[in-house]
């Protein structure tokens, strides 16, 4: 076994939400560790890429998601882009940047320490705290990390599961999840045979959806394909010269069971070379290849873990606010069918944006363990809005800031944070907040 090791915070996922985590409670100095399964930090928004900048901003434009998620995608605050007008640029982003900014952020912070290829195995609790973990590389070395808040940055909620938290999985009627998907990059195509080469565009990647669907029903009624999608979704890169098709969808994928996830990326990987086989029909991409197929199957939904407050969907769609508000969303209810049919977006009422509570980010039953990710405590309705990548950012530096407050101030337990204090300490950052402010002064 390895030496022991301890920290102030253990953050456990290195996707968007607990990289912007460790920022977060690295930069009210103290330490942090960050731990990854995977061989490479990133997450779904790197290994998954769907390139769509999800909206973060209100019903007027105005930025509520203005914190880190600003330094990841500084490109998308130049202006009031990705409102959806025919002639706005299409909000997007190359993972292959995102992955060398989310490197760049974090080797720049002294007291942050990153370990990939760290599977945990094992978590001890006494008295409703968790007191260790024990972490496996891949080459079979076990480590024990002691810390005295831990956030569950995964996915999933694998950490608050393992230290014995509700959770909810599914939605509530069945059980079923949200579809998966496998996405893919293809480059070398011809805009001029296109009805509207502006492909960066919302009015050009409109259309060149509606071509491609025209032979993607071509191949579903020749039976090619068993993908239930009912059109083509696709996205354009930055620079115009790639574009990158969310248009697969693989149903009764459940992260907690690995085979459904193995399953599903080969399946997805089948649609995904079936779509691009129709793709090549349309005269502007007779020449066109697959780039790069994502290595990680895009699985939208898993646990919910349950926390002091569970998010509903009356509370985004009917913009609720909250005392306790640490973070904001802005992006519609966005249900991808469990059965496998097309998606279902529904606006967030005025003013088109709505609170996420400090109480969805706290576990029940547990005392130093803070939610980072799309794990947070919400149904399955609410999840499919703050599960994209501008409302994680949100929930993750939230709970970076709160972990750090609480170990500041050496508190028993999460719950004696308050949100007054979180919110200061964001709003100094930068981050947009609402409601009262209790001003704080770290040493």
């Amino acid at each position: 076994m390895e030496r022991e090791t301890r920290y102030d915070i253990v953050v456990v996922g290195a996707g968007v939400g607990g990289i912007c985590a460790a920022l977060a409670a690295a930069r009210l100095r103290r330490s942090v560790l960050l731990l990854e399964e995977r061989e490479e930090i990133g997450g779904t928004g790197v290994h998954s890429a769907v390139s769509l900048i999800c909206t973060f901003r209100d019903k007027d434009g105005r930025p509520i998601n203005n914190g880190i998620h600003r330094e990841l995608f500084p490109q998308a605050y130049t202006s009031r882009r990705g409102l959806f007008d025919a002639e706005e640029i299409v909000p997007t982003y190359d993972e292959r940047e995102l992955k060398r900014t989310y490197e760049a952020l974090l080797t720049a912070e002294p007291l942050i320490t990153v370990r990939t290829g760290r599977k945990v195995t094992g978590v001890v609790t006494e008295a409703g705290k968790i007191v260790r973990i024990a972490a496996v590389s891949g080459e079979g070395e076990t480590s024990s990390v002691e810390g005295d808040v831990f956030l569950d940055a995964t996915a999933d909620g694998h950490l608050s599961a393992m230290a014995g938290a509700e959770f909810h999985i599914g939605r509530e009627e069945d059980g079923k999840l949200q579809t998966a998907t496998v996405t893919f990059k293809m480059t070398g195509f011809d805009p001029s045979k296109l009805l509207n080469p502006r492909i960066t565009t919302w009015g050009g990647i409109r259309s060149l959806r509606q071509e491609l669907t025209v032979h993607y029903l071509q191949l579903k009624d020749e039976g090619g394909t068993r993908n239930p999608r009912p059109s083509v979704l696709c996205f354009p890169y930055p620079d115009g010269q790639g574009i990158l098709f969310n248009s697969t969808a693989v149903t009764d994928v459940d992260p907690t069971r690995p085979e459904t996830v193995d399953a599903g990326m080969k399946e997805g990987t089948e649609q995904a070379l079936q779509l691009a086989a129709a793709v090549k029909r349309h005269p502007a991409f007779a020449e066109a290849e697959i780039e790069c197929i994502a290595p990680k199957l895009g699985v939208r939904e898993g646990r919910r873990i349950v926390g002091d407050y569970v998010l509903t969907a009356d509370d985004c769609l009917h913009a609720r606010r909250f005392d306790d508000m640490v973070a904001a969303c802005a992006y519609s209810l966005d249900i991808h069918d469990p059965l496998g049919g097309g998606a279902k977006l529904v606006k967030i009422g005025d003013p088109g944006y709505y609170h996420i509570p400090y109480r969805s980010l706290v576990a029940k039953g547990l005392k130093n363990v803070l939610l980072s990710s799309r794990c947070i405590s919400g149904t399955h309705e609410a999840h499919s809005s703050y599960r994209v990548m501008s409302g994680v950012s949100a929930i993750g530096e939230a709970a970076g800031t709160a972990a750090a407050l609480a170990v500041w101030s050496k508190a028993d337990d999460v719950r004696d944070v308050s949100a007054a204090r979180i919110r200061y300490v964001l709003q100094a950052g930068g981050q947009f907040v609402e409601g009262e402010l209790e001003r704080v002064t770290l040493g």
